[in-house]
């Protein structure tokens, strides 16, 4: 009788997480095109989850996403980028080159982040495809799986 119960109330929890993940994602505004972002100059506050992003790649375009990918886990609000000398909660591992494709809109980048815990363990994932001249959305994407990441390794389960 208990499981049925917990089972609705995890997927209440899944729902209005999403719920809320959608709402941050789709209220935060980015800089006017031609401007970049704001950098992780602006101090975190303390107590946020330490997020390490992990790119090796001599990829120019990857590179670029993994900017936004900082720049997007800065303006979250609810993770932090971690320094150099910081552990980390989360690491956020993008793998290799981006797969680009030619579509009628323009060129497409199709991305993978790879959300494990600081012990390596698997813990998420989130691939999406973007414009190649736009590559926030899938940076704010991989931000919602990592968010998500953390409240399911928070609940313990």
């Amino acid at each position: 009788m208990k499981q049925p119960r917990r089972i609705r109330a995890l997927s209440l929890l899944v729902v209005l997480s999403g719920a809320c993940f959608a709402a941050g994602a789709g209220g935060q505004a980015g800089p006017p095109q031609g401007q970049a972002a704001p950098g992780p100059a602006v101090a975190a506050p303390q107590g946020l989850p330490k997020v390490c992003v992990d790119v090796q790649t001599s990829d120019d375009l990857t590179k670029q996403f993994a900017d936004r990918l900082g720049q997007a886990i800065a303006a979250s609000g609810a993770l932090s980028l971690a320094s150099a000398a910081d552990s980390c909660s989360l690491q956020l591992h993008v793998p290799g080159n981006l797969l680009r494709f030619q579509t009628a809109g323009g060129v497409m980048v199709s991305t993978a982040v790879i959300v494990t815990s600081s012990s390596g363990h698997y813990l998420s994932t989130s691939i999406t495809a973007c414009q190649a001249s736009n590559l926030e959305p899938c940076a704010i994407r991989a931000v919602a799986a990592a968010k998500l990441a953390m409240l399911v390794t928070n609940d313990g389960t």
